[in-house]
């Protein structure tokens, strides 16, 4: 009964709730190609298009994640997940002749359960990307600022409520994919109390120009500050802040050949000027868990990271029609960073299928090693039959994610896609056996 009431919640849903997948999802992100949204209702009787021209973009939408752990972890069993999104865009160059003029908002409700921590014991990678971030509340703000565009869209900047993870190290075929290993960004960066995620904003501002053709660079300031905006989103004031998050990012995007095969390279330095705790040494250099003594506190945390994506095939107009090689790796502070190191690959090819030109397959192997220092404690810790650091089920390591999917364009604006992962060393330890999770997700946009 239980299987039965969840499914019928996740069709449900899909038939009357709202969205247009998560900003996570569906990013409207500098130095990528967007894919064009479809909308079950179409042109909503020719609203959408009197109001676009009148400079008010307004987005519906539902995304709804069924995963079930059936091998392995802590014991079977399945949950469910679901994002409801409103985004509204404004252009006030058409609304008051504020040329290049631009507002953003989108609010976002959350509700479920998490398979990873339920029924896996995994908090690495999460099995389900939609669970968590938005409150226990109705209505959670996301993102809310203001954009100004110069020298016909060559230099922009905007500032508001902004995520670090809307503009940097992301992909639009990221969130192609159900679990949090590269959902909507790498986990490794993601993790870090710096990099803010959909759905939880700071302060911040950033600007990208165009440099040369083809070529973008982007940076930006946003406030540290772990609660971020609260349950609701809508708690902006200083009090926690603990220091300014400084990315820097240079971007290629070459487009080769007559078939235009696109190109996204990415290379990207982050600079966090919070204070964090050496995760083994206590301030006069020896291991914290034999002392007792405080951790040493290190002034400041970096990470280093390198994106790709390149289309070998192209088998239609649309930007992600074809198949196309995708990896990354990310490098950070072993001292003061949970994980130190984080690599992935993956394909993905829409239109596989020539009678199903919308359909899209994808795979993805992604790996995230734990910093060595952390590990070296928890082993101390273990030794001395003391609670484990970051709450682990044991001593840790590495863990590795292989997913498998397959999106079917059902009809304009509504995609169901069946998902496989298989968890190695769930919770990045050897104490779990490997986890088997089949899930199933669900799209609608209005």
């Amino acid at each position: 009964m239980r299987l039965f009431a969840a499914l019928s919640l996740l069709f449900l849903g899909s038939s009357t709730n709202i969205c247009l997948a998560s900003s996570a999802d569906d990013p409207a992100k500098p130095g990528n190609t967007q894919p064009e949204t479809q909308h079950i209702f179409g042109d909503w009787g020719g609203l959408r298009t009197s109001l676009a021209t009148k400079g008010i973009d307004l987005s519906l939408g539902y995304i709804g994640q069924l995963a079930a752990n059936v091998s392995g972890g802590k014991r079977a069993g399945f949950d469910y997940a679901q994002q409801l999104e409103f985004k509204a865009d404004f252009d006030w160059g058409k609304i008051a002749n504020l040329s290049g003029f631009s507002t953003h908002a989108i609010f976002v409700n959350r509700l479920g359960r998490n398979l990873s921590s339920d029924y896996i014991g995994d908090n690495v990678f999460q099995a389900q990307s939609m669970y968590g971030g938005g409150g226990n509340v109705v209505v959670h703000l996301a993102e809310l600022y203001g954009e100004q565009a110069f020298l016909g869209g060559k230099v922009d900047v905007a500032a508001g409520r902004l995520l670090v993870g809307e503009d940097y190290a992301t992909s639009p075929l990221y969130c192609d994919f159900m679990s949090t290993a590269v959902c909507g960004y790498p986990n490794s960066l993601a993790a870090k109390a710096g990099f803010t995620t959909f759905p939880n904003s700071t302060w911040g501002a950033r600007v990208r120009v165009a440099a040369l053709e083809h070529l973008y660079v982007q940076a930006g300031a946003y406030q540290v500050r772990p609660e971020a905006g609260g349950n609701t989103g809508l708690n902006w004031g200083w009090s926690g802040t603990t220091g300014t998050y400084y990315p820097f990012e240079v971007g290629y995007e070459p487009a080769y050949g007559s078939s235009r095969l696109n190109g996204h390279y990415k290379l990207g330095f982050v600079h966090d000027t919070s204070n964090y705790p050496d995760l083994l040494e206590d301030e006069n250099g020896l291991a914290f868990a034999e002392t007792g003594n405080p951790a040493a506190m290190h002034n400041g945390r970096n990470s280093l990271y390198f994106l790709a994506d390149q289309m070998l095939y192209r088998s239609g107009q649309k930007p992600e029609d074809g198949l196309i090689l995708l990896g990354g790796f990310v490098s950070s502070d072993k001292s003061t960073s949970q994980f130190s190191r984080f690599a992935f690959f993956g394909l993905t090819d829409q239109g596989i299928i020539a009678s199903r030109p919308d359909d899209s397959f994808g795979v993805l192997v992604a790996w995230q090693e734990v910093s060595d220092a952390l590990a070296a404690t928890q082993a101390l810790q273990a030794a001395n039959g003391m609670p484990l650091e970051k709450s682990a089920q044991g001593i840790q390591s590495h863990e590795s994610l292989i997913e498998a999917r397959y999106n079917i364009a059902v009809s304009p604006g509504l995609a169901i896609m069946p998902d496989v992962q298989y968890v190695v060393h769930p919770d990045a330890a050897r104490v779990l056996p490997n986890s088997v999770v089949v899930g199933i997700q669900m799209k609608a946009n209005l």
